[in-house]
């Protein structure tokens, strides 16, 4: 750039013009001023005349050459379940990971860091196949194009239960990928089928069942398809703790079955229940009348109230009973009867807003929580129908509201929802005991075992958490590090875990387990907390899709544009100047030859 701000070519070509315009003036003022027989035909005037700008153009296109448009490609990176053939434009680079297969064309690289540095100019990334595994995910820059596959078959998504105190129960839930129809099945370590669910493409479940024992265990998820094949199997570790059994105390106002079949099934499991049954003028049956204070409520894990009870507790007992539920403890709350209007907007206080005309209808539970196939039935006669029960007609509706039981019509009869540390539930049904009366003591048993699993006070456990399920040579978070803690392998090998200070309060730490087994983290303090790894081959489906997702998470629409981006370089001035000395001799040769009849021009 010059002074006065305009390009050199410009002034280049400006200059370049103004000769060129001089040089066909003087054509032209020598052809008039010439001899009429001296004078060029105008067909040779007009090419003398078209030679001058063509020199003069040329001249141009020397000095300033147009720079060559080239098409940037993209970096391909094939990864596993890649396909061929692989479409590509121009530019375009292919490479392939380790984990795909044989691709024609392709340079093999170990990780997406080595093609990356390889091939930096590449204008974007595009992902074909599955994925990138953890391995790159990490390095992966954002705006990734990836056209993500379908769904896999299998078990995409499995969360695995914690730990659990002996004869509790204990669920497993996860989402089918795209098999169209089959059932999910969870086994024992004794082989033993104890919960089948059907299934669709999409569909979420939960299987559940029983811990019996302290200790570890290995049971089994099966995913079968319609024609009883197995799809994927995957194994569900679980920690049976000896833990000190709940404390939990039943507050009725009458008595009755229910009050006395949750009595006989709390012995029977070893639950520490005592009950408290104040018929009025005085009369307590029971265990004894309990005193609502605050520490005796300090000491109790959970409390089941009905209706009737609640109506003749003292404006500060129902206080106490709200401020222990806000430090931790469960409250379960059980309408017998219709309630009053006081019991309702207390209730609601608490953060149970009720529904519903609170009447007296029938019911059955949903069949789909047990096992509901004829080939696992004993004897030759057909099950027998769930029996009908009776439920107040109320529900809580709100949108922290979690169901824990639905009746066959979707209806919920069971629902909690938090309360400052504790936990507050509505239990509809009232005469739970039928069940029992009828051969179905096991689903009665799961039913109170859920309930009070599910709102007696959280035990105050600050070990290591483990994300799962943990799969070889994939990464698996440690979390709640406290101190320096280590990793014990199956064979012994012991690996030390850091504390990531990214994740803050969280306090996690990456490991990558190489062998399937049992392994164990020692924190600081000695303690230790036992997870299982299995490996990556036996779920496919749900180590497929977590790269499908995370991958998906990468993308963005910058890389589409990106990807078809051009970049100019420089062109080389020589063909132009072969040129301009082609046609400047041309003209040269043509201005010196003597015309028709003529002499030679000066």
């Amino acid at each position: 750039m010059i002074s006065d701000g305009l390009d050199l070519r410009y002034w280049t070509m400006a200059i370049i013009g103004l000769g060129v315009v001089l040089g066909i003036l003087r054509l032209l003022l020598w052809q008039r001023s010439a001899p009429v027989p001296d004078r060029s035909p105008r067909r040779r005037l007009a090419l003398l005349a078209g030679l001058q700008i063509a020199v003069g153009l040329l001249l141009f296109l020397s000095l300033f050459p147009p720079s060559d448009t080239i098409r940037t490609g993209a970096l391909i990176v094939a990864t596993a379940g890649s396909g061929m053939p692989v479409d590509r434009q121009p530019g375009d680079v292919l490479v392939a990971m380790p984990e795909a297969g044989a691709i024609e064309g392709a340079f093999r690289t170990p990780d997406l860091a080595t093609a990356v540095r390889r091939f930096p100019d590449a204008s974007g990334i595009r992902i074909l196949g599955q994925g990138l595994v953890p391995r790159d995910q990490e390095i992966a820059p954002q705006g990734l194009i990836f056209d993500a596959p379908a769904s896999p078959p299998g078990l995409i998504e499995v969360a695995m239960p914690g730990p659990v105190a002996a004869g509790a129960g204990f669920s497993v839930g996860g989402q089918i990928g795209s098999l169209p129809r089959g059932s999910i099945e969870l086994v024992d370590p004794a082989g033993t089928l104890v919960s089948r669910r059907p299934v669709a493409a999409g569909a979420r479940f939960i299987v559940t069942g029983t811990a019996r024992t302290p200790g570890l265990a290995l049971f089994l998820l099966r995913l079968r398809d319609s024609a009883g094949e197995v799809q994927e199997q995957l194994v569900v570790p679980v920690q049976t703790r000896s833990e000190a059994p709940p404390r939990v105390r039943v507050l009725a106002g009458a008595p009755g079955a229910e009050t006395k079949f949750l009595r006989r099934w709390a012995q029977n499991a070893s639950i520490d229940l005592r009950v408290d049954i104040d018929v009025g003028a005085g009369v307590q049956l029971g265990d004894g009348r309990m005193a609502l204070t605050r520490d005796s409520l300090a000491e109790v894990d959970l409390v089941v109230i009905d209706d009737r009870r609640w109506e003749t507790l003292a404006a500060t007992e129902r206080a106490r009973l709200r401020a222990a539920v806000s430090e931790g403890m469960g409250l379960l709350l059980r309408p017998t009867g219709v309630l009053s209007p006081t019991s309702r907007s207390e209730w609601a206080a608490m953060g149970l807003p009720l529904t519903g005309p609170d009447d007296s209808v029938a019911t059955q539970l949903d069949p789909s929580s047990g096992i509901e196939d004829a080939a696992l039935v004993t004897d030759t006669r057909a099950r027998e129908p769930l029996p009908e029960l009776t439920r107040r007609d109320l529900a809580d509706r709100g949108v922290q509201a979690v169901s824990l039981l639905k009746g066959r019509d979707g209806v919920p009869l069971a629902s909690w929802r938090p309360q400052g540390r504790g936990r507050v539930g509505l239990w509809t049904i009232t005469d739970s005991y039928a069940l029992v009366l009828t051969g179905e003591q096991q689903r009665y048993a799961d039913l109170w075992s859920t309930l009070f699993s599910t709102l007696a006070r959280a035990s105050d456990d600050s070990r290591v958490r483990i994300e799962g399920p943990v799969l070889t040579g994939r990464r698996t978070s440690v979390c709640r590090i406290d101190g320096s803690a280590t990793v014990l392998a199956p064979d012994g090998t012991s690996r030390a875990l850091l504390n990531d200070p990214l994740t803050g309060d969280h306090a996690c730490g990456a490991y990558w387990p190489t062998q399937d087994g049992w392994h164990v983290v020692r924190d600081g303090r000695g303690r230790e907390t036992p997870f299982f790894a299995q490996s990556a081959s036996s779920a496919p489906s749900l180590a497929a899709w977590t790269d499908r997702q995370a991958t998906v998470a990468l993308t963005g629409g910058e890389a589409i544009a990106r990807g078809n981006s051009t970049t100019g370089s420089p062109g080389s001035p020589w063909p132009w100047f072969a040129g301009l000395l082609i046609v400047a001799g041309l003209l040269w040769w043509l201005e010196r030859k003597r015309p028709a009849g003529g002499k030679p021009q000066d």
